[in-house]
């Protein structure tokens, strides 16, 4: 970009959990960044020290990691730099670009009530500008303000990359804004333009909530000499009612996402389309992401959030994963009441069977439950769904004398652990054996698959919808087939009689 090192920054509160909105943000500038080359820069604003917490910053960082937008250099505490904050305000101080100010509370108060009477905007009628230093007696309680330049005429503004065109705000609107507060902390606007600046920011994308506080940062750009970056306002996220997102809508924090089953490449992509376009295409990848990504292609209108959309979008990357992958990912998201999946060839056989079926890898685990948990539920209510008579009861017998007959050789693997390829031929194998195999010993009975289909499925897994019978049969291993088939038969016995 004409000769321009980009770099730009993510700047998050440890003040809670991470959320849909600042991910887009990051995502937005990560991608940016990347796009030509240039430098991403994490910065933890940390110093509201009575609401930042360490845990989450953790989950700040986590998320982030998860989720691949990984910053190019050492994170940025602010809560570090409070001497460089201290140092540039005395300066401004020095040079009358800035003063104290002494005024209560209860005083400002008083004069915002008078002005909203009068029909004007309530603002900072500027008590302290003009104090004598014998007037000040810094041993009182006390903020530091900066002093807007006014007159007729006089407007700060800046070209907005998202809008494409100058955005202008009358100085006379804009309040002697605090730099620093009572306790000796830099206010926002004060330590994001000294931060911005020694960082080599030069480019800020960030929610158009934001907008209001552009001029003011201008305003000390200019006052301490920095080069103004350029400002990019994304139009907020807006749920389905049009009201400003929130959990109500059904968004929830990185962290949540992450333990409900949704996979990191599932809500990167659904949040670059949340506001950005690339054609008609849906389905990106990182690297597809930071090969197309553009300001001039978001939209400048807000986004809708769509669980839907995302669900989708989290289905057709579960489909397309390695069973192997999801089978690690599964202990990943598992509790600690829930037991952890070993990933052997049974395992796999049934994930690669289940995921085109499943929108979350949470939804995964739970209909492996039959499989992981020794035993299946079998519930009273959905068992009476079903008017088996004895003969039905009597058929699961031969059906375990069909199960014993079956060779070990089916189900025992003896090939390279490691050679993925050959374990799915295997399994595909084995699951065409059992069919044929079933099916021979169906068809000798003059039985039909329709007949007793529901009572085995029922028997092995507890459930009336599950995987494949033959499928089912090759992950649970005749031992454990035969075993869930005498249980069913005698719990369910006495009612069938």
């Amino acid at each position: 970009m004409d000769g321009i090192k980009i770099r730009t920054r993510f700047a998050p509160s440890p003040t809670g959990y991470l959320h849909i909105g600042g991910v887009r943000t990051a995502l937005f500038n990560y991608a940016y960044a990347k796009h030509f080359g240039g430098k991403f820069v994490l910065r933890i604003e940390d110093t509201d020290f009575e609401r930042s917490a360490r845990e989450f910053e953790a989950d700040i960082l986590d998320s982030l990691e998860w989720l691949s937008i990984v910053p190019d250099e050492d994170i940025v505490y602010q809560s570090q730099r409070l001497d460089i904050y201290k140092t540039y305000v005395d300066r401004l101080l020095k040079e009358g670009k800035a003063y104290y100010c002494f005024c209560s509370k209860e005083l400002l108060e008083e004069d915002r009530i008078r002005l909203l009477t009068e029909g004007k905007k309530p603002m900072y009628i500027g008590r302290c500008l003009d104090l004598q230093p014998g007037e000040i007696n810094l041993s009182k309680p006390h903020v530091i303000r900066f002093k807007v330049e006014r007159g007729q005429g006089l407007a700060t503004g800046f070209k907005d990359l998202i809008r494409n065109q100058f955005v202008n705000f009358n100085n006379n609107e804009i309040d002697d804004f605090v730099l620093v507060r009572e306790d000796g902390i830099p206010t926002y606007n004060f330590a994001v333009v000294i931060d911005d600046a020694l960082t080599g920011i030069t480019h800020i994308i960030r929610g158009d909530d934001h907008l209001s506080n552009t001029p003011k940062q201008i305003m000390l750009y200019g006052a301490l000499g920095f080069k103004v970056p350029e400002f990019a306002h994304v139009p907020m996220i807006l749920g389905h009612d049009g009201k400003r997102l929130s959990k109500r809508h059904g968004a929830a924090s990185v962290n949540q996402y992450k333990k409900e089953g949704f996979l990191p490449e599932a809500l990167v992509n659904y949040l670059i389309r949340l506001g950005w376009s690339h054609g008609n295409d849906e389905i990106f990848s990182m690297d597809e992401i930071i090969r197309y990504f553009d300001l001039k292609s978001i939209s400048k209108s807000a986004a809708i959030f769509n669980a839907e959309k995302l669900l989708w979008l989290n289905s057709h990357y579960i489909k397309s994963k390695d069973p192997f992958d999801i089978s690690n990912l599964l202990n990943e998201i598992k509790d600690a009441s829930q037991k952890p999946l070993i990933s052997d060839i049974q395992t796999v056989s049934l994930i690669d069977s289940l995921k085109s079926r499943v929108k979350t890898l949470a939804e995964l685990r739970q209909k492996l439950n039959f499989f992981i948990n020794e035993e299946p539920e079998y519930e009273i209510g959905l068992l009476n769904e079903f008017n088996f008579n004895e003969k039905d009861l009597s058929f699961l017998n031969e059906f375990k004398i069909f199960l014993s007959y079956l060779p070990d050789i089916i189900f025992n693997y003896k090939g390279d652990l490691n050679d993925k390829t050959e374990i799915i031929n295997f399994i595909k194998n084995s699951v065409e054996l059992i069919r044929q195999e079933f099916n021979n010993f169906l068809s000798k009975n003059n039985w039909t698959i329709k007949e007793k289909a529901m009572i085995i499925r029922l028997a092995l897994t507890g459930e009336k919808v599950s995987p494949p019978l033959f499928e089912i049969i090759f992950a649970l291993g005749k031992n454990r087939c035969i075993k869930r088939a005498g249980e069913f038969y005698r719990l369910y016995k006495p009612r069938a009689s």
